[in-house]
């Protein structure tokens, strides 16, 4: 007869472990270790069930009360357990993983016919799990309702929402579905006032909330699961505190072709659940006509979120054809101009059209729907700033601020323009307020890295350089900018390497890498020094490469003539310098010593926008006046 649940309450051993339940405490030898009351549940269901598999549907029932309860609380518990236990998932010794079934306790259980255990101070023995349940559920209850009002010291202002995970049976047909359902809820949830968010797209596994929300420095979590086969749709999804406290669950089931109803319905949810009061219905400031506009405009997301060339031609296709099904659904409109923009740093020669395309892209976007009129402004920003207008580009983003929906890429191109005009720390401020918004994109971790190598610190420009380069990073600047750091760290094997790999990301040619690499690891060698700068200048002649990376290049060989003939000619031309932020870094110091560098800044317009705004040119940096913020 298998134990029943008052024998296991008991206490039971397994394996070497001796289990004392109404202790919540594993012991093994002097080895103590303490679960959270729902863990131990858990265990003992498993242990109930003597090798038999239990689904997910039992523990449900058994630990949850039956209340809808999202997988990934599931799987959480599972894998604290198999951490308390020494477990491994891939080769478990204790408990395995049945495949689209539930969990099988592998390990025998011998129950314990004596020593009662001492019983968990301030608690009645539980006599069976349906009891436990209720009460569990009246805690749940009561935390939705009190909890963010009467806990003074933790209220829930902070919310970190991650990738939904993706339980469909055709995982790679559908995975833009699920991706794009993720981050259309946090556009939702970033309407709630005062609610502070984070999105975090990659899949963080079995980590516990606590460690989750830690990591990210926020007071809750919101995850959950999306299973569609293209008809139908189950989402899963929960609120969590940091400590763990589950404050709100449910499933939704329906019609695929409503899924954007369902991320309304749970913005709402989780948004009533935080205030612990019901209020409007979360609304998108725009909708799609139709699920099939929708359907397009998620496989855009999900190949813009990619950033490699090839996939932004392809999302740029999709949102096209977005505002061809549905013309009034201003989101498409923004996401499109953003992802032209971003196809402009693949494309050098081609920006000033591409400029001009996705300015009309935003103009239509704005007039079809007056709701994206705000967020639109990051296009105008960006391409001002490129164009060197820097009073109308601060204009724009200072309007796109304001935008009722607020989009990391806001943060991330108001970094760049700080940068250029010489405000370094503040740069490095808006790209780490655009990581906190989505602390696992690729682009914002390089755009970190950059700004703490720009402030000379190497560091942290190493942690994050690390972190973006694990995301295999497709923008050739990033790698260009990693070189950089490579040969300022003086690791010159491997910045050759990271320079070809950037132009082969940029489909340039890379004939002259060897040499430019030769003379910089060879300094006193004059024959290789003669062709490296005879290299250059034909790559200059040729126009083989960007002006900033000749800049760069020139700076690397202290060559401040070289540096200021191409900077004189840029802003004569163009009105601008691509990357213009690079003159203020230290291998510069030739080119702001150069006797026409006042000249420089007065013909890129600095000089004129630094006064109006009560800053200057001062001792090698931007000085501003004391009452400015």
């Amino acid at each position: 007869m298998p134990p029943t649940i008052d024998e296991l309450r008991n206490g039971f051993e397994l394996g070497p472990w001796t289990v004392n339940p109404d202790r919540d405490l594993m012991s093994k030898g002097s080895t103590e270790e303490h679960l959270e009351p729902m863990v131990m549940d858990v265990l003992v269901v498993l242990a109930g069930a003597q090798g038999r598999v239990v689904t997910k549907d039992q523990l449900v029932n058994a630990v949850w009360g039956g209340r809808a309860t999202a997988d990934d609380t599931i799987a959480t518990k599972i894998a604290v357990l198999r951490h308390k236990l020494g477990d491994d998932s891939r080769n478990p010794e204790y408990i395995e993983t049945v495949s689209k079934r539930g969990y099988r306790l592998r390990m025998a259980v011998n129950v314990r016919g004596d020593n009662v255990p001492e019983k968990r101070t301030g608690r009645s023995p539980r006599k069976n799990l349906l009891g436990l349940a209720a009460a569990v559920a009246a805690i749940t209850v009561a935390a939705i309702v009190w909890w963010p009002r009467s806990d003074p010291i933790d209220p829930i202002d902070s919310v970190a929402v991650l990738q939904f995970r993706n339980l469909s049976d055709n995982k790679a047909r559908f995975q833009y579905f699920v991706d794009g359902f993720s981050e259309e809820l946090v556009v939702s949830l970033s309407q709630v006032p005062g609610l502070k968010f984070a999105y975090v797209r990659e899949d963080l596994g079995d980590r516990s909330t606590s460690v989750i929300a830690r990591a990210l420095g926020v007071e809750a979590i919101v995850r959950g699961s999306v299973r569609t086969d293209g008809a139908k749709v189950r989402i899963t999804a929960e609120l969590v505190s940091k400590n763990g406290i589950q404050i709100w669950a449910n499933k939704i089931d329906g019609a695929a072709e409503n899924i954007f109803g369902f991320q309304e319905k749970v913005a709402t949810e989780v948004r009533d659940a935080i205030l612990g009061k019901k209020a409007q219905t979360v609304r998108a400031a725009s909708r799609p006509a139709n699920a099939e506009a929708f359907d397009r405009y998620m496989r855009g997301l999900f190949f813009l979120a990619k950033r490699d060339l090839v996939s932004l031609e392809h999302a740029q296709q999709l949102f096209s054809e977005t505002v061809q099904i549905d013309p009034m659904f201003g989101p498409a409109y923004l996401r499109q101009a953003i992802t032209l923009l971003l196809l402009s740093e693949y494309l050098p020669e081609q920006r000033g059209d591409v400029y001009r395309k996705a300015l009309e892209v935003a103009r239509q976007g704005a007039a079809a729907d007056s709701s994206v009129s705000d967020s639109m402004q990051v296009v105008h920003g960006f391409v001002y700033h490129q164009n060197g207008d820097w009073a109308d580009a601060a204009n724009a983003f200072e309007r796109a601020f304001r935008s009722k929906t607020l989009y990391p890429t806001a943060y991330h191109w108001h970094s760049r323009l700080l940068g250029d005009l010489g405000f370094m720390k503040y740069s490095l401020n808006q790209a780490m307020a655009a990581h906190a918004l989505e602390p696992a994109s690729q682009i914002l971790n390089s755009r970190v890295a950059i700004t703490y190598l720009w402030n000379n610190d190497m560091p942290n420009a190493r942690r994050y350089f690390n972190v973006a380069n694990s995301m295999n990073v497709g923008a050739p600047d990033h790698h260009i900018a990693y070189s950089f750091f490579l040969i300022r760290d003086g690791r010159l094997d491997e910045a050759r390497a990271s320079v070809n790999f950037a132009l082969t990301l940029a489909q340039r040619d890379n004939w002259w890498v060897d040499a430019v690499i030769d003379g910089l690891a060879y300094p006193d060698d004059q024959q290789r020094l003669a062709t490296a700068y005879s290299t250059i200048d034909k790559m200059s002649a040729d126009e083989a490469m960007p002006a900033y990376i000749m800049m760069t290049l020139w700076a690397l060989f202290d060559n401040g003539d070289k540096i200021m003939e191409i900077a004189l000619q840029q802003a004569a031309e163009v009105g601008a310098i691509y990357e213009l932020e690079t003159i203020f870094l230290d291998e510069f110091d030739v080119l702001r010593e150069h006797e026409k560098f006042p000249q420089l800044l007065q013909a890129l317009g600095l000089t004129d926008y630094w006064s109006s705004i009560g800053c200057r040119w001062q001792e090698d940096l931007v000085s501003c006046d004391a009452s400015r913020d």
